[in-house]
C-alpha cells in the first residue's frame, strides 16, 4: 500500500509542493500540478504543453488547437521546464519512483476544439491525430522524468469526462449538435496503448463503466459512494482479475477512514489481506495540502500495520 498525490495541489509555488509532496509521500513522489497559478496551469493545459506537433491557443470557450506554435504554447512549455528543475533542486536525481500525470486521450478530445469551434471529439481524424501527439508526448515526458530523476517513472491518466463520453452526454456547441457515445470497447482499447499504470475517471457520478477500468493496473476512484451496488460489484470484479484500486479519502479522523476503508473489504467479500497489496490511498481533496497529504499516508500506514484488527 502507497499514499499519494494525484497531481492538482494547492498554492502557486513549486518549491513548496515538492517540499510537501517528498515529505509525506516518499515512496511514489509525483509532478505536482499547481492550477491556482492561473492560465496553463489546469490538466488541459498542463497536458498539451506536452503534445510535440500540436499547439493550442485559447479560444472563445477554452483551448483550441491552432496550426502554427502559439505563445502561450510557448510559455506552457518553458513553464514546465522550469518546474522540473525545480523538482531537481528539491528532490535530487537519485529517486526510486516517479509519476506524471496526463489527461487522457477522451477527455483531452473533449475538452479542447477545433479552429471551427467543434470539439476535436466531433471529427474522427483529429482525434486520431491528437491522440497520436499524446502517444508521443507521453513517451517524451516520461523519458525526461527518468533521465532528471533516474527514477522508474509511472504514468496516470485522467479521466474526469469518460463515463459522460461513453454514454453519450457529452454537450455539442449548440442543443442541435449532438456528439455520438464512444463504445466502451473502443475508448478501453486506445487507452490501453499508453500503457499507464493508473487511471482516474468519475465512475460514481456518471452510469459506472467497470470494463474500462482495466486500462490499467490500478484505478483511481473517490471512496465516498462506493458502497452503492452497482460500485460493489464493479470494484469487486475489478480486484478478482488480479487489479488494484486506489481510494480518494476526505480528510478526517484517520482511524474513522481506516476502519471503513477495511470494512468495506468485508463488503466486498475479499479478504483483508489485499488491502496492504492491492490498495493505495490518496487525497479525495480538489486541492490538497500538506494537511491532506499527511492525513492519506497516516491512513496508509494503519491499515498496512493494523488491517485485520480494526
Amino acid at each position: 500500500m502507497t499514499a499519494f498525490g494525484l497531481g492538482p495541489m494547492a498554492g502557486k509555488s513549486m518549491a513548496v509542493a515538492a517540499d510537501i509532496v517528498v515529505g509525506e509521500t516518499g515512496e511514489l513522489l509525483h509532478v505536482p500540478q499547481l492550477p491556482e497559478r492561473g492560465l496553463g496551469s489546469d490538466s488541459v493545459g498542463r497536458t498539451a504543453s506536452l503534445l510535440p506537433f500540436l499547439s493550442v491557443d485559447l479560444g472563445p470557450r477554452g483551448w483550441r488547437l491552432t496550426a502554427r506554435p502559439q505563445l502561450i504554447t510557448r510559455q506552457m512549455r518553458d513553464q514546465m521546464d522550469r518546474d522540473l528543475d525545480t523538482l531537481q533542486e528539491v528532490w535530487g536525481e537519485s529517486l526510486p519512483r516517479v509519476k506524471a500525470q496526463l489527461m487522457g486521450p477522451w477527455s483531452l478530445a473533449a475538452s479542447v476544439e477545433l479552429a471551427n469551434g467543434h470539439r476535436v471529439l466531433t471529427d474522427r481524424g483529429a482525434v486520431a491525430d491528437l491522440h497520436q501527439a499524446l502517444l508521443a508526448g507521453a513517451v517524451e515526458h516520461r523519458a525526461d522524468l527518468a533521465r532528471r530523476f533516474g527514477a522508474e517513472v509511472s504514468l496516470q491518466l485522467d479521466e474526469p469526462l469518460l463515463p459522460q463520453i461513453i454514454a453519450g452526454r457529452v454537450p455539442g456547441t449548440h442543443e442541435f449538435d449532438t456528439i455520438p457515445a464512444i463504445p466502451a470497447e473502443v475508448a478501453l482499447a486506445r487507452l490501453e496503448e499508453f500503457h499507464a499504470d493508473y487511471l482516474h475517471a468519475d465512475f460514481l457520478h456518471a452510469a459506472p463503466e467497470w470494463a474500462v477500468a482495466s486500462a490499467a493496473p490500478t484505478l483511481l476512484v473517490d471512496f465516498a459512494g462506493l458502497d452503492a451496488p452497482q460500485h460493489v460489484d464493479g470494484l469487486g470484479q475489478h480486484l478478482d482479475a488480479g487489479r488494484r484500486v486506489g481510494l480518494g479519502l476526505n480528510t478526517g479522523d484517520r482511524r474513522a477512514a481506516a476502519i471503513a476503508v477495511a470494512r468495506y473489504f468485508d463488503l466486498l467479500g475479499h479478504p483483508r489481506e489485499w488491502l496492504v497489496d492491492r490498495v493505495d490511498i490518496y487525497p479525495a481533496a480538489k486541492l490538497p495540502g500538506a494537511k491532506d497529504y499527511a492525513f492519506a499516508a497516516q491512513v496508509a500506514d494503519i491499515l498496512t500495520r493494523d488491517a485485520g484488527d480494526l
